[in-house]
């Protein structure tokens, strides 16, 4: 911005040159003009000039105008939508509110139908006429109703005492009842006293009868069966229990066919303890003291809980170690692939065999140990048990692959009478029975499943030949009847425990065990002889 001082339109027009025309000053440059203030000072004033902005300026300015009108045109158009939603909306509750009034007038005109009809069906209530009547009763009416009141008054007193008489006896009927029902009461009572009585001694007279019936058996020689069920998880059984001495296998394979019933002296069920089971043999195994053989059996099929019943664990051990508190001499061996093996001997990779004199039968060479107390039996069978072919099959994860026979001899001298007996008690844990199909048992294993499967046969051959008192026992056929001679030939009291799974897959062979059994059971092997001889002095 500068300031200049430009002189006045008469300072400009004085100073012009006459002689020139206009037009050749308007040719002229309008810078080239001299001129000089004029001296007036009140004519010639400064005059402020400003100089003109930049481009660049100018146009920022208009771009930040133009940002400014396009939000303002970008606000506008938001409001306008908002306003156009809001006049939709508004639009439609005025239509509901259209359609809401025409229907509330609909209302209001029937209804003031409604009250017109009404209005003009309404009559006028004439107020009721009050007439003043006179009494039309007389002294003779009177007369009457007091007489009838009277007679009504003594047929009351006299309903009243009708009802309380039939009251007091019904109370008396009531404690008539009572007293009956508390004779009837105190009757029942002591028939109930009676039946239990009945009962005790009906159980009483069983078990008794039961014994003497076993002692019967004994004395003919019998064998005595007891059949042992397995613990199972599964729901599912296809055994049924009826009484002490008959047990139901159910097939399922069609439900109207019958169970098949089979029968043992004893059912041992799957939640007796193993001193209840123990006590069932007690009585055979204590004559053993007396001088008798006896020889106890477990047979089943593998899995089905027979090493579990003759050997048990420490916490519950079976009639093995449960057999003698005192003890005397103990032996154990087993017959694996029809060779015998001593399970005390330090080699027990020895092999023995069975040499018979006369009616008895030994094994020279096998071990004999002392045995003082309950301590040692445990500590002996625990160390024959570790020696034993045990291995796991698809059946039975603990199967025994050998028949397992525990010897104890007791030998006691009576010095009062002077004579000396010698018992001895075997106790045999068989190898449990196989199909080759269900175990796939293949090497070794199918080796020793069908050595093991030989000596059952050779098993039942010999107590199918006993039960039918043939002239020759077939006792050679394998190690184990050979070894069991002197106890199937009547001289030894005789148990077998058949072990049974209730598990419906194993039907086939629990049906087997129960027949197998129930068969044996039919065995007579005649009265045992008591080995009795004088004490050595």
């Amino acid at each position: 911005m500068f300031v200049s001082s430009l002189p006045c339109q008469v300072c400009w027009t004085s100073r012009r040159s006459p002689r020139r025309s206009d037009s050749v000053i308007t040719t002229q440059r309008r810078s080239s003009l001299s001129f000089s203030p004029c001296l007036e000072k009140s004519c010639c004033r400064p005059l402020r000039v400003e100089t003109p902005p930049t481009r660049d300026r100018v146009i920022e300015e208009l771009k930040q105008k133009l940002q400014s009108k396009e939000k303002e045109v970008e606000n506008l158009l938001s409001r306008n939508s908002y306003l156009s939603r809001e006049v939709q909306y508004l639009t439609e509750v005025i239509q509901h509110l259209n359609q809401r009034l025409a229907e509330v007038e609909a209302d209001q005109q029937a209804a003031q139908e409604k009250i017109r009809s009404l209005l003009n069906r309404r009559v006028p209530a004439v107020p009721p006429a009050h007439t003043i009547t006179k009494p039309t009763v007389e002294a003779r009416q009177l007369l009457q109703v007091s007489c009838l009141t009277r007679e009504l008054n003594i047929s009351n007193k006299q309903l009243r005492s009708t009802a309380l008489q039939a009251l007091t006896d019904m109370k008396n009927q009531l404690e008539h009842l009572r007293e009956t029902v508390e004779k009837l009461t105190r009757v029942e009572q002591e028939a109930a006293g009676e039946m239990e009585q009945l009962q005790s001694l009906y159980r009483k007279e069983t078990v008794k009868r039961k014994a003497l019936y076993n002692k019967l058996l004994e004395q003919q020689g019998n064998i005595r069966v007891f059949c042992r069920c397995r613990k199972t998880t599964d729901s599912s059984s296809c055994l049924e229990t009826t009484d002490e001495e008959e047990i139901l296998v159910r097939t399922f394979l069609d439900p109207s066919d019958p169970p098949a019933t089979t029968g043992a002296t004893n059912i041992c069920s799957s939640c007796l303890l193993q001193e209840e089971v123990f006590a069932g043999t007690l009585p055979v195994i204590t004559s053993c003291v007396d001088g008798y053989n006896v020889c106890i059996l477990a047979y089943g099929q593998t899995g089905s809980g027979k090493t579990y019943t003759m050997m048990g664990t420490k916490e519950n051990p079976g009639v093995n170690i449960r057999s003698d508190l005192c003890g005397f001499y103990i032996s154990m061996l087993e017959i694996y692939n029809e060779t015998l093996k001593d399970l005390l001997a330090k080699n027990n990779e020895a092999l023995l065999d069975i040499r018979v004199q006369g009616k008895s039968v030994s094994v020279p060479g096998l071990s004999q140990i002392q045995v003082q107390s309950e301590e040692d039996i445990l500590a002996i069978m625990e160390t024959g048990e570790k020696n034993r072919k045990i291995t796991s099959t698809k059946m039975n994860t603990q199967s025994s692959r050998s028949h397992l026979v525990v010897a104890l001899q007791v030998e006691v001298s009576d010095q009062v009478s002077g004579l000396a007996s010698r018992g001895t008690l075997t106790l045999c844990d068989l190898a449990g029975s196989e199909r080759i199909s269900r175990t796939e048992a293949e090497g070794q294993r199918l080796v020793e499943a069908a050595a093991i499967n030989r000596s059952l046969t050779a098993l039942g051959q010999v107590f199918s030949a006993l039960k039918c008192n043939a002239l020759h026992i077939p006792f050679r056929n394998s190690k184990l009847t050979h070894l069991l001679q002197p106890c199937l030939s009547g001289d030894a009291k005789c148990c077998m425990f058949v072990n049974v799974s209730p598990d419906i897959k194993n039907m086939g062979e629990t049906l087997s065990s129960l027949q197998f059994g129930s068969s044996v059971r039919q065995v007579s092997l005649g009265k045992p002889a008591q080995n009795l001889n004088k004490a050595l002095k």
